[in-house]
């Protein structure tokens, strides 16, 4: 490690756990880890890559000094090679010179070829949940004695993330979001289904909607969480400005949320779609004057479904189709998801 003081670690470690005592936003916490690891280190890389509990793939949540194709393309499984036991036993991997280990350090880099590396776990509740990369292209530059202070970050990283999970769950226990208003996911949930029963049992169509902000984490990482709260406020005072009173609307995770629309057919709900799009895309929000853009899933019953968690499953594949597409788009289905390919409307 490059000889920096105390007083300047210390300064560095509270100023990021003070992010973490008032932000229930970990990407923010995350990006401040990058910062200050690239600071204390002058490294080539560094990275916060996290295990997708979806598909249980890697991906690279926070970093510095990799390409955005890099960054877009990176898909890796959590179970093979010295990533994989790292995650398994939680022993950190601390490459000198990558010369006298070619192997291992062509098994553990990201996009760079490096001389020395430190990986060190993040983990919660003794389980694994991703991994602290970073690297340079001086042989020595990380040993033994840097070990401590980087499982420190990584620890962190674990904290804010737990935090962040955890108040996702207090979320969908509570019935009304207290940020935007709207109904919490299990109070939706409960909801959607009963909309669903009467759906059926009159022959009747039911669209869901379910979409997220594009550049969430950008307003996050540069304008910080009071701005992004305020954007969250806004943005749904759009959608309750669009919705019918039959409609419900809530907020599904961080920044992603949900409209059920009762009577409506495929049609008018690609329309709709299309137009709370563009409405967010034309105008700016909170005091900041920010652009800002929503993906949207659409599914719709009976078209895209027979029950409640098809519709569900087929509204999250259309969002990340839509996602995959660029973002900004609106993203159907003519039939069940895996049985036809998604739809663009903008």
């Amino acid at each position: 490690m490059i000889e920096s003081t105390k007083s300047k670690t210390l300064h560095d470690l509270t100023d990021i756990i003070g992010s973490l005592k008032s932000s229930q936003q970990y990407e923010h916490v995350f990006h401040l880890i990058i910062e200050k690891i690239k600071r204390l280190y002058h490294c080539q890389t560094c990275a916060i890559v996290l295990i997708d509990p979806k598909t249980e793939y890697l991906r690279i949540e926070n970093s510095t000094g990799l390409s955005f194709t890099f960054l877009k393309e990176f898909r890796k499984m959590m179970t093979t090679g010295e990533i994989g036991k790292l995650l398994w036993t939680g022993i950190p991997i601390l490459i000198t010179d990558s010369d006298l280990d070619e192997q291992r350090a062509n098994d553990v880099k990201l996009e760079k070829p490096f001389k020395s590396c430190a990986v060190l776990p993040i983990t919660i509740d003794q389980r694994s949940r991703g991994y602290l990369y970073v690297d340079s292209t001086h042989t020595g530059h990380f040993v033994h004695e840097d070990i401590p202070l980087l499982q420190m970050f990584a620890d962190i990283a674990g904290l804010a993330l737990h935090k962040y999970r955890l108040q996702e769950k207090v979320m969908r226990l509570e019935r009304i979001d207290p940020l935007t208003g709207l109904e919490t996911y299990a109070s939706f949930i409960e909801k959607l289904h009963e909309n669903y029963d009467r759906a059926k049992t009159f022959g009747e169509p039911l669209a869901l909607f379910i979409f997220d902000i594009d550049n969430f984490k950008y307003v996050v990482n540069t304008f910080g969480s009071e701005t992004a709260d305020d954007l969250l406020r806004e943005i749904s005072d759009v959608i309750r400005s669009k919705i019918r009173n039959v409609d419900i609307a809530c907020r599904y995770g961080v920044d992603e949320f949900v409209i059920m629309s009762s009577k409506t057919p495929l049609e008018s709900a690609i329309d709709f779609a299309g137009d709370l799009r563009k409405h967010i895309d034309e105008n700016v929000f909170t005091d900041k004057k920010i652009d800002s853009s929503i993906s949207i899933g659409l599914s719709v019953y009976p078209v895209n479904g027979s029950n409640v968690e098809e519709l569900l499953q087929t509204g999250k594949h259309a969002l990340f189709e839509a996602q995959r597409a660029g973002r900004n788009k609106v993203i159907y289905y003519r039939s069940s998801w895996y049985a036809g390919e998604p739809v663009s409307h903008m």
